[in-house]
């Protein structure tokens, strides 16, 4: 991939940009290093380092959420004058979506520090504090709810319970799962019948993925997040 920087002058043309003075669109072009893609070619894949915030300078990009067997689901179509990846603006994500060249395209990556601090002139750490209060949970709805439509029924109930392992509760309480979280409120959290949740229950058990005592589970994290990472 040939790498230049990015002409002020182009990026006057983007709409999404038009509040900036032109001062701070000069900032923008001198970090906006130049990737051209050809058609089918990936730009990021799922479990990638979210290093780089994008911008679609021509052509189109297509944002798609991979799963099991196969299966995608298209998020967005990128087109000129577009961000996308904006993802990498929090902090040690990894990507969870794939991002591919629909036809020979140039788009424009810059670091997301360099984006808050240089181009809007933010103070880079209440950015992020704001990004984790705010973006992060809504993000990680969509995502839990486009999963619905990529993922088989034992998958979905793994990443619920995963998602429920970094509560502080839950590493209080050596990864045990709240009583208030009954089969009932977990096949809501899933969109699926309490009976079909039972039996996903019964292959994460066998799995080793965790240990069900009476009406207590107990997840196993060490196994569980290798699951996750291999699917």
């Amino acid at each position: 991939m040939n790498k230049s920087f990015v002409q002020a002058s182009e990026l006057r043309e983007f709409g999404i940009l038009e509040g900036l003075s032109a001062e701070r669109l000069d900032h923008l072009g001198r970090n906006l290093e130049e990737v051209r893609v050809v058609k089918g070619q990936s730009i990021y894949r799922p479990g990638q380092p979210a290093s780089y915030l994008y911008c679609v300078l021509e052509g189109v990009i297509g944002i798609s959420l991979l799963g099991g067997e196969d299966r995608f689901v298209r998020l967005i179509l990128a087109a000129r004058g577009e961000f996308f990846g904006t993802d990498a603006l929090m902090r040690k994500w990894r990507r969870l979506s794939m991002a591919t060249a629909m036809e020979d395209s140039r788009v424009g990556r810059i670091e997301p520090r360099a984006f808050v601090t240089q181009v809007y002139g933010l103070p880079w750490e209440p950015f992020n504090g704001l990004i984790d209060t705010l973006l992060k949970p809504v993000l990680k709805v969509s995502l839990q709810r486009a999963m619905f439509l990529v993922e088989s029924l034992p998958d979905r109930l793994a990443l619920a319970l995963w998602e429920y392992t970094s509560g502080f509760d839950i590493k209080r309480s050596k990864r045990s799962l709240p009583a208030k979280l009954t089969h009932d409120e977990l096949a809501a959290m899933v969109g699926a019948s309490r009976p079909r949740v039972s039996l996903a229950l019964k292959q994460l058990e066998r799995r080793g993925l965790l240990v069900r005592s009476g009406k207590q589970i107990r997840v196993q994290e060490k196994p569980l997040r290798a699951y996750l990472e291999s699917r």
